[in-house]
């Protein structure tokens, strides 16, 4: 089995309207559900052995406080053609994976994580793919498992959605 994990960059700060947009940091609200979405990600076994990031200062500032909960335990590599990637180019970075890597975690950007995971959703991920399509905010996780151990063999319909999640609700369930 092959576990791929996609989350949005969190919550991105526009205080500063000059900056390059792969420049943004993120807000306090996006800094709290990235580190929010390391703890449960850890805690729910879901952790990495790859990461896939986008370059942009926004995607990196959300995988690091996953990144040191892990430490050596993850091999994370900055990608820049994850910045503002399409599906078919998402699903062509993911097929190119190492096979010995059965747990994969991509930080990028919508459309195209979006527009991915409701390609990759199978047909008993139908509900969860309509609440993709619906609203896929910052901070947005989804956990797909595949029946496969190659990579190489994923395509759109074969992933079944373990997990979707958008971590305002998820903050606000914990604290209920």
């Amino acid at each position: 089995m092959k576990r791929l994990c996609i989350m949005r960059h969190a919550k991105s700060d526009w205080s500063d309207p000059t900056a390059p947009d792969s420049q943004r940091t993120l807000n306090e609200r996006g800094r709290k559900s990235a580190a929010f979405l390391a703890d449960l990600i850890v805690e729910r076994g879901w952790t990495p052995e790859r990461a896939l990031c986008s370059t942009a200062v926004r995607a990196r500032s959300t995988i690091e406080p996953l990144a040191d909960k892990l430490g050596s335990g993850c091999v994370i590599d900055y990608r820049d053609d994850l910045y503002m990637a399409m599906p078919d180019g998402l699903l062509d970075i993911i097929k190119a994976q190492d096979d010995a890597c059965s747990t994969l975690l991509i930080v990028a950007h919508n459309p195209g994580l979006e527009m991915l995971g409701v390609q990759l959703a199978d047909d008993a991920s139908a509900e969860a793919a309509a609440k993709m399509e619906d609203h896929f905010p910052t901070g947005t996780l989804v956990v797909f498992e595949f029946k496969t151990d190659t990579w190489g063999k994923i395509s759109p319909g074969s992933g079944h959605v373990a997990f979707f999640g958008r971590p305002r609700e998820l903050m606000a369930n914990t604290r209920a």
